[in-house]
């Protein structure tokens, strides 16, 4: 059974919008609040990224439901002191979908069920009870709710378990194919293991078409220098662009490399955009507003030696082919090397 030939539930539409604005206010919320720790902040939105995942991928396989206006009027959450009565919201309609779906389409011919999606969004909504204070860890829908079985998620590792960091690599994994790309994890590169490497399907003559990546799910220690240049350097050895996606900080040193090596530095919350984040080159300096922007990533980078400048092939490019253009992040394709040597082996390269 195709998608657009299931019967949905009567209201199908309206539970699934108002839970949809029910987590978007849950986020903007825990986003400005100030009042939970950085660790409190950073799982809760960890949950909520894994918790609309999989109901994205339920909205994908099903018809696309028309809200009402006024479904969605009282989602808006006024106060952090509204955290309770939004989780039970949105616990009460994810089991209101579960259920549904499971009676409507139960024998429905999908590759992956519906029904099941959302309650691998339930798991992820209830482990927010733990994580966000003032709030009962135990949920009175599921203790009314019989009928509805999930499993146990650990809050403070928000779905990663013992994997060897192999959580992130998935989610920027999911992500570049989301993007675009083809992407592949656990790839050895003239004997150094890497990440992720991706080849974007439908090349768009830019240096982004290929990428290698490093993920690093750290939540204390920092991204120091050396993660930045070994990225690179095999980054670079492939021509391809240097990602790093990344749950905790760098250091000062860090990401002015970042900056001057031109590096897409992803968080999390990069990882929901709609397409492959640009790398930030510009520092804004305290004095922005009086003497407007001082820092560009390749003015402060400067170029090759002195003796190496006029050589034929001797430029910064990520990709054979590509020359930089400006003073921000862009490149355009090399159509003629008319002036290089053509007997030399390195021209045109």
């Amino acid at each position: 059974m195709s998608a657009n030939e299931s019967y949905l539930p009567d209201g199908y539409a309206n539970h699934l919008c108002s839970l949809t604005e029910t987590l978007t206010s849950l986020r903007e919320t825990i986003e400005g609040d100030h009042t939970l720790t950085t660790d409190q902040r950073m799982f809760a939105r960890r949950l909520l990224y894994l918790t609309n995942q999989p109901i994205k991928e339920a909205e994908r396989i099903l018809p696309d439901p028309d809200c009402d206006d006024d479904s969605t009027d009282d989602n808006t959450l006024d106060s952090a002191n509204d955290y309770a009565t939004a989780l039970t919201r949105v616990e009460e309609q994810l089991c209101w979908l579960i259920r549904s779906l499971q009676a409507v389409l139960a024998e429905a011919n999908y590759d992956e069920a519906p029904a099941e999606k959302f309650t691998t969004a339930l798991e992820y909504a209830t482990a927010l009870r733990d994580i966000i204070p003032a709030v009962p860890t135990e949920s009175p829908v599921l203790a009314a709710q019989a009928d509805v079985t999930i499993g146990e998620i650990d809050p403070h590792v928000g779905g990663r378990g013992d994997s060897d960091g192999r959580w992130l690599e998935y989610q920027l994994d999911r992500a570049l194919n989301r993007w675009g790309y083809g992407a592949a994890r656990r790839q050895h590169i003239f004997s150094l293991e890497v990440d992720v490497v991706a080849r974007r399907r439908t090349k768009q003559q830019e240096p982004s078409d290929w990428i290698v990546a490093q993920c690093k799910d750290w939540t204390t220690d920092p991204i120091t220098p050396r993660i930045l240049f070994r990225l690179c350097t095999v980054a670079f050895a492939c021509r391809a662009m240097p990602v790093l996606c990344h749950t905790t900080e760098l250091t000062p040193r860090a990401e002015k490399l970042a900056r001057e090596l031109e590096v897409r530095v992803l968080t999390l919350k990069d990882l929901e955009r709609a397409e492959l984040p640009a790398p930030h080159v510009a520092k804004p300096t305290t004095a922005l507003n009086e003497w407007g922007p001082q820092y560009r990533a390749r003015e402060d980078r400067g170029s090759f030696p002195l003796m190496f400048r006029g050589e034929p092939g001797k430029r910064f490019s990520y990709v054979p082919g590509f020359t930089p253009v400006g003073k921000d992040a862009d490149y355009e394709p090399i159509e003629s090397d008319q002036d290089d040597d053509d007997t030399h082996p390195a021209a045109g390269h």
